[in-house]
């Protein structure tokens, strides 16, 4: 059973891209096996920075023969027809069958051997492998993400010829750039991984990176510190080095006077340092660094350079903390008239303009009495983009304008609120704390959304180079954790204002809620709430929006109720009483559907007469219903969704002996049409929880 190994040596291959490529390697070379009906019995795929490869084990030796029937043409059908099928099968007329009128070919593929296979799988899938950014090189048409030098490819001890642009794949690879330099004949497919373990790279990403995370604790344990654990980080390293070597390293104790993440940023962001915390769990001056080779000193000038290159570092933030707080963070925000929010879109400034204005509606919405606070949070937000150290790092945004808060005298919750109004910076990410840093934050991922959508910078496909997608999530999990009760609608006419007269903004408008309720339903499916529930529950939402009006109910658009709604819809259909009720509702709905096509007629639910109620089924349905609809009308607006499943619960029985012993199409014109009319008291009953035509089952 042979081992198939693809090898692709190249220049670096950029940290961030070596995962997606390994796993898209797999992914193609897999799928050409199975469209081949080749299967392995394993498959290993590795990366490094210069070495991207897969392994195959356990391939058959040959494909397994295939034996096909086609039908083609109809007997008698025009010589175009016939040749083309005669041509593709392969066969003669006389040998094609005669059948139900049809010709049958019947073909029979001898499997060719798994070398020859292999070679146009491999060569397909480099095909059509594609980097998020790719480059050319010398005069060459080829695009990759660094200039590829070599391609390996065996079958065991096999070469395969693989061809892909200038190169032919052989058996050469070659081990660390510096540690073993010379080429490498691999001598067998299945030695891949050991050959370059002796050449000083560990290939296998896995591999590299636990022995990366072993080794650091096991340095900082020695040492008696920890590692301020950082798991995107360790990825990032891992992609760097390809024989891993920790430092112990240490800056000078009088840097730690720096807020700690000043020291975090410039160690993690500028020179991958895992930063370290003393005993006591403070930041301490001692840090790690990854090597990517084994030197004669035991890394002391490694040691030294870094130390040298993170002092450097470090004063320039001395520098900036010392200078940005000789000015008052309300001057530093009065430079922001000068910061570009978006070319289409204007200033910083009148960004922060609008937050204001976006957040003391959004206070009052959820009872937030302290105006004054959400005013002042409001306008200090973005102040710190202007100043010395943001300028210089920034990914501390927020975090030092909360530091130069403090050091005016500005209240905690102001201070948390400019550094939290950020968050989540993603799905990992936690949603501000506090009720005002939650305001803000809305504020302020809702009023990117509007305005960029505004100017025609929606996102587009898979492409969201502004993160409005993220922005609509981030609003979406911090008015769900915080319990706001508020109408994302209603907020919409402050953020994006239009008249009348201005139908273009209507449309986007309408566009903007679309959008929102688009990222609503990607996070009740990764709550667990199934797809057709979701658009059972929501359908209502988009269609308040196309009145236009700013009267919208304090329900509009409310996402706690929608989320709570959706989640008790979907344990109401849970057990057997909620699918029943579903299959009656489908049943009265299909017949009804049915018969109002065919009548050409609308059976309304309110024009069921009760004196042609006949059988004491229809008698019991017809009060169950009506009893069933004046309590879920209210418990609806109230919200208390638990209580309209029970309502909906005593629906079973009535509904149950109703379809089992009543004849809807009744030889009688009055008592159908009266029947017809349940029918529809049925659906309009449900229909005022969710859209149950939606439902699936």
């Amino acid at each position: 059973m042979p081992t198939l190994l693809l090898e692709l040596f190249s220049e670096e291959i950029p940290s961030r891209m070596q995962r997606g490529a390994m796993e898209q390697l797999q992914r193609l070379i897999t799928a050409g096996l199975e469209k081949n009906m080749l299967k392995a019995s394993d498959v290993k795929t590795f990366v490094s920075p210069r070495h991207l490869a897969i392994q195959c084990f356990g391939l058959p030796i040959v494909q397994p023969d295939v034996k096909e029937e086609k039908r083609g043409p109809k007997i008698g059908a025009p010589e175009q027809a016939m040749k083309g099928f005669l041509s593709a099968s392969g066969l003669t007329l006389e040998q094609c069958e005669q059948r139900d009128g049809y010709y049958y070919a019947n073909i029979e593929r001898k499997g060719r051997a798994v070398a020859e296979v292999v070679k146009e799988i491999c060569e397909s899938a480099l095909t059509a492998f594609g980097w998020p950014k790719s480059m050319r090189w010398g005069s060459r048409p080829l695009q990759w993400v660094r200039p590829l030098h070599r391609i390996a490819c065996l079958l065991d001890d096999t070469i395969v010829p693989v061809q892909f642009a200038h190169l032919t794949a052989a058996n050469i690879t070659e081990g660390h750039r510096f540690m073993a330099p010379a080429p490498i004949t691999i001598t067998h497919a299945e030695t891949y991984a050991s050959l370059l373990k002796d050449a000083k790279v560990v290939v296998d990403y896995a591999a590299r990176r636990a022995a990366i995370k072993s080794e650091i604790a096991a340095l900082a344990a020695a040492a008696k510190v920890s590692i301020v654990e950082d798991e995107a980080l360790l990825d990032e390293v891992t992609g760097l080095v390809e024989w891993p070597v920790p430092l112990l390293c240490q800056f000078d104790a009088k840097f730690l006077d720096l807020p700690p993440e000043v020291l975090i940023s410039e160690m993690k962001n500028h020179q991958r340092y895992f930063a370290l915390n003393d005993a006591s769990g403070k930041l301490c001056s001692q840090f790690i660094t990854v090597a990517n080779m084994v030197t004669l000193d035991g890394g002391a000038k490694v040691k030294e350079g870094n130390a040298r290159v993170v002092r450097a570092r470090l004063a320039d933030g001395e520098f900036y903390w010392e200078q940005d707080r000789k000015t008052s963070l309300e001057d530093w925000g009065k430079k922001l008239s000068d910061v570009v929010f978006h070319a289409k879109v204007g200033m910083m400034n009148e960004k922060v303009a609008r937050i204001e204005q976006l957040a003391v509606a959004i206070a009052k919405a959820v009872d937030f009495k302290d105006e004054k606070s959400v005013r002042r949070a409001a306008q200090l937000c973005k102040a710190d983009l202007t100043s010395g150290m943001v300028g210089e790092f920034p990914e501390l945004q927020g975090i030092m304008g909360r530091y130069y808060a403090l050091g005016q005298k500005e209240s905690a919750e102001i201070a948390d609120a400019i550094r939290d109004h950020y968050k989540p910076l993603g799905a990992s990410d936690s949603v501000p704390e506090s009720k005002l840093a939650a305001i803000i934050a809305i504020a302020d991922k809702l009023d990117s959304i509007t305005s960029l959508f505004g100017a025609g910078e929606k996102p587009t496909g898979s492409k969201d180079p502004l993160a409005l997608r993220r922005a609509a999530l981030g609003v979406l999990r911090i008015v769900k954790v915080h319990q706001f009760r508020i109408s994302l609608l209603s907020l919409l006419f402050v953020a994006f204002p239009a008249t009348p007269e201005q139908k273009e903004r209507h449309v986007i408008r309408q566009q903007i809620v679309s959008f929102i309720e688009e990222r609503l339903k990607v996070m009740l499916r990764e709550e667990g709430v199934r797809h057709d529930i979701i658009d059972a529950s929501l359908t209502w939402t988009l269609q308040q929006m196309l009145e236009m009006s700013p009267k919208v109910r304090n329900n509009d658009f409310d996402v706690v109720m929608q989320s709570n709604k959706a989640h008790a819809l979907q344990q109401i259909l849970s057990g057997d009483t909620g699918l029943s009720i579903l299959a009656a509702y489908k049943r009265a709905s299909n017949l009804l559907l049915a018969e109002e096509k065919k009548d050409k007629a609308f059976y309304e639910f309110d024009k069921v007469k009760s004196t042609l109620l006949k059988q004491p089924e229809e008698v019991d349905l017809y009060a169950a219903l009506l009893k069933a609809k004046n309590k879920i009308e209210p418990l609806m607006e109230s919200q208390a969704f638990a209580e309209v499943g029970e309502a909906v619960g005593e629906l079973k029985n009535p509904l149950d002996s109703f379809f089992a012993a009543i004849l809807v199409n009744a030889p009688e014109a009055d008592i159908r049409t009266n029947r017809l009319c349940l029918l529809a008291l049925i659906r309009d009953t449900m229909n005022r929880i969710a859209d149950f035509s939606k439902i699936e089952g």
